[in-house]
């Protein structure tokens, strides 16, 4: 899973330039994008969840689908591991200077929970979705809340 985490990052930063993805007019569209996402995830639809931010991501077609094809296969381990999706969480939506937003949201299975966070970049106005990624490690949550006091 942690593996998952980082190829999906590192695609991410690297594909960074190849696209021209579509912006968000504000923090309040970029929490409404998170939360459309986080809804078709938590009801089974994890490539549905994808496809919703797939026109706001900065990478390619050929590496949203390979991004996608791991998330296929992880899908079952997931399952097994944490059972069936019983919903999701908003967490929190933080701010560092005038150009970086996270929103971080829980994917609530019936064992455990799982970390999203989405990474916006505001460069001229505008946000698009920079990164994202999701990992089963909730304890970081505890250290990043405790961090936004």
């Amino acid at each position: 899973m942690r593996l998952f985490t980082i190829f999906v990052s590192l695609l991410l930063i690297f594909g960074a330039t190849a696209v021209q993805a579509d912006t968000l007019d504000s923090t309040e569209n970029a929490r409404k994008l998170t939360d459309q996402v986080m809804a078709k995830v938590t009801a089974g639809d994890f490539l549905g969840g994808f496809n919703v931010m797939k026109p706001y991501l900065i990478i390619p077609d050929s590496e949203f689908n390979v991004m996608c094809e791991q998330a296929k296969s992880q899908l079952p381990v997931i399952q097994s591991r944490f059972g069936t999706s019983v919903g999701s969480e908003f967490i929190s939506e933080r701010m560092i200077g005038k150009s970086l937003l996270q929103i971080v949201h829980i994917q609530k299975f019936e064992k455990h929970a799982m970390r999203w966070r989405f990474t916006f970049y505001n460069p001229k106005g505008k946000w698009i979705l920079n990164t994202f990624n999701f990992d089963e490690n909730i304890q970081a949550l505890f250290t990043e809340y405790h961090n936004e006091k």
